[in-house]
């Protein structure tokens, strides 16, 4: 299936509980098309699968691991994993977009406290008391809620629920870290690109670029990209310039001219082009399509 974001997660699995392309909630009580019990492929966000009763058998880099009641899964982005759940296990969860998650403050609601979060060089599995496994799938549910609130300040509770997730998560003991040497050594690579890609992905869209910074080889650095997320470079940067381009007209108001040369196009025609080559639309039809989804009546 190649890489899924979260937004493509929720269209092909029928999940309801979703707030843009930041956070959704999942659970396999819905059963069919909703359930992410059956999903095997690398994903674009964080993915979080508590287990509240069965089982499942999880292969992750090779390494095989027996979860059941009370144990969550922490999946970081692009890790591939094959699950096998029970027939009658019952799990559910939370998909969050990388982006929104890593920008979520690293401290507590006082902004005294640091805490780690999710490990960032490992997949996590944990074991939870009764009490804790309780306690998490209230976090879970709240988020649920929330994202179906008509409420002015529903962006900021969500961030602070997920905050909780977070300050709920740095307290627990991991139970084990699923990536092989080698594959930490890539991850960590990996996760440079992501962070000088985040940062450049506008001005600098080639591979010569990054494999410079990071003080590896192009070839070394395209097949680390590539075992990891699925993806090549170019791809993965072509897309984050489409989804930012996507963003920008959704929430901006900003000219095409000024938005063409924000994202390093040449001039308005290039970025039109590739936009068109994307979409299957011109920027100003996609922005008047989201113009009038928003606001029907208009």
């Amino acid at each position: 299936m190649g890489n899924l974001s979260l937004p493509e997660l929720a269209a092909r699995y029928g999940i309801k509980d979703i707030y843009g392309a930041s956070v959704a909630y999942f659970s396999s009580r819905e059963g069919g098309a909703s359930d992410l019990r059956v999903v095997n492929d690398r994903i674009c966000c964080y993915e979080m699968q508590l287990i509240l009763s069965g089982y499942a058998d999880v292969d992750i880099a090779g390494r095989k691991h027996h979860l059941d009641h009370g144990s969550l899964l922490v999946l970081t982005p692009y890790q591939p994993a094959q699950c096998h759940f029970s027939p009658n296990a019952v799990t559910e969860g939370l998909l969050i977009d990388r982006v929104f998650y890593d920008g979520i403050s690293s401290t507590d609601l006082t902004g005294d406290v640091q805490i780690p979060g999710i490990p960032s060089k490992f997949n996590t599995v944990y074991q939870l008391t009764e009490s804790q496994t309780q306690e998490l799938s209230g976090i879970f549910r709240q988020i649920q809620k929330a994202i179906h609130y008509m409420h002015l300040y529903k962006a900021e509770m969500i961030q602070s629920l997920v905050h909780i997730f977070k300050l709920f998560i740095s307290e627990l003991p991991f139970k084990d870290n699923v990536l092989t040497p080698d594959f930490r050594n890539k991850e960590n690579i990996y996760k440079i690109f992501l962070h000088l890609s985040e940062r450049n992905f506008k001005r600098e869209r080639q591979i010569q670029f990054y494999a410079d910074k990071i003080g590896i080889t192009t070839t070394y650095l395209s097949r680390v990209v590539k075992e990891i997320s699925g993806t090549t470079v170019n791809d993965h940067l072509t897309r984050r310039v489409y989804h930012e381009a996507c963003n920008l007209l959704k929430t901006t108001t900003k000219p095409l001219g000024e938005i063409a040369y924000e994202l390093g196009f040449k001039d308005q025609s290039a970025f039109t082009n590739f936009f068109k080559l994307h979409a299957h639309c011109s920027p100003k039809c996609f922005r008047k399509d989201q113009q009038t989804t928003e606001h029907p009546h208009l």
